[in-house]
């Protein structure tokens, strides 16, 4: 049991109340009669993941940056001693992170919802179980949006504080909790919300599909009608009534409209090209794929796409979001995680091989110049196409023959050119 000081106590209880703050924010709508609010709130300055995650493109982002993120292999490693690397699969914590952080819970479906919480908030929480003697032996996912701001107490020890389901409060404290940043600039402890700093382009796109919908949810074919006379109020309402009965909806497009007493419709101007809607859209998918660093050939905007640069684009996906995002992740894995004995000569690392594999001609390209280069050898191919070792006899490293180190080279030359002396 950890003793508190009465200053810590009170930064406690400060983190839960902001913490119940926050979670209002996320439930509640502006109060009524404050109008700046309300426009905040109706033109999309307001924002947050559960919302951003309704727009198509905001979906695949996050979607397919997180389960690409899952499915890469991600092992922990030991040095040998040699200046060399090798997996070290006796560790427990080998397969804690790389088949299955608990015992109802994969490696892909963890890494997925982590990844998913460092894109969408602040950054990705996970709890940190361990048994008498100090060692991990289970991860659990925390929801970002049910953990306060990282604190120090007096000390000098990080913590953080949880709000679980049925408002049970858990103080977890450095060593209990696996934490990844997302952007930071303003602040050395805290990340900064993404949807927040994105709110005005999000915002932007979720009108837009709000008013596309719109404009196939009303009258069609549109417009207004134009009645002569006066009408009474019973005349209306059976007049507006029957007019949306008959021509209201997608269902009831295309039908002639019958009009009585004179009046008289007129259609309302409401071409979708017109008004830039379809061009705005497309516009906001670009902009949403710069927000999550995304190509945006990958949510399936081809409008730039060409047989040339798809390839190319693939690439700079890897190196601009996969390799940056793999590498924050290794390294609060390795402050977190490791005691500082373990420090030493443990180390994590994702295995990017097989998104940067490219076509088969292009792969064994390579691997015949790695092979007659001497930097690869038959059981390093092997290993990179997934199959099994030959034995010894793959581990050795061959070089051309015509390929010698200029000392040996001038040993080897012609004697009537040593007897001349024109070669020293």
């Amino acid at each position: 049991m950890k003793i508190l000081s009465n200053k810590e106590y009170r930064e406690l209880e400060e983190s839960r109340l902001e913490l119940e703050t926050m979670k209002n924010d996320l439930t509640t709508y502006p109060a009524l009669g404050n109008d700046s609010e309300w426009s905040a709130y109706l033109t999309g300055k307001i924002e947050h993941s559960d919302y951003a995650l309704e727009i198509a493109a905001v979906f695949r982002c996050v979607d397919l940056g997180s389960k690409t993120m899952a499915a890469l292999p991600l092992h922990l490693y030991e040095q040998d001693g040699k200046g060399g690397k090798r997996k070290a699969t006796k560790n427990p914590l080998f397969n804690l992170t790389y088949v299955q952080p608990n015992r109802y819970t994969t490696a892909y479906e963890f890494w997925q919802m982590y990844v998913a919480n460092v894109m969408l908030t602040r950054g990705g929480f996970a709890k940190i179980v361990r048994d008498n003697k100090g060692n991990v032996v289970e991860l659990w996912n925390i929801p970002t949006n049910k953990v306060s701001r990282v604190q120090w107490t007096e000390t000098g020890r990080r913590y953080i504080v949880v709000t679980l389901e049925d408002e049970i409060v858990e103080t977890l404290f450095e060593g209990e909790f696996l934490y990844t940043p997302g952007f930071r600039f303003a602040s050395d402890d805290n990340a900064h919300d993404p949807m927040v700093l994105a709110a005005k382009v999000l915002g932007l796109a979720s009108d837009m599909n709000t008013f596309a919908g719109k404009g196939f949810g009303g009258v069609s074919p549109g417009g207004y009608v134009e009645y002569p006379t006066g009408m009474s109020d019973k005349a209306y309402e059976r007049f507006k009534n029957s007019f949306y009965e008959n021509y209201g909806g997608v269902q009831n497009a295309g039908k002639w409209i019958f009009l009585e007493l004179g009046s008289k419709a007129v259609r309302w101007d409401y071409d979708m090209e017109k008004t830039q809607l379809l061009d705005s859209r497309k516009f906001a998918v670009s902009d949403i794929c710069r927000v999550f660093g995304i190509p945006p050939h990958l949510c399936f905007d081809l409008e730039h796409a060409t047989f040339s640069n798809i390839e190319q684009q693939s690439m700079e996906f890897v190196r601009d979001f996969v390799n940056p995002l793999a590498v924050r992740i290794e390294q609060s894995l390795y402050r977190d995680l490791l005691t500082e004995k373990q420090k030493q000569n443990l180390f994590w690392k994702f295995n990017l091989n097989g998104l940067l594999r490219g076509d088969t001609a292009t792969r064994m390209e390579a691997y015949a110049k790695g092979r007659q280069n001497g930097w690869l050898s038959a059981n390093d191919i092997r290993e990179l196409e997934d199959m099994n070792s030959i034995g010894p006899a793959g581990d050795v490293y061959f070089v051309n023959g015509n390929m010698l180190p200029l000392e040996a080279a001038l040993e080897n030359r012609p004697k009537s050119a040593q007897n001349k002396g024109e070669l020293k």
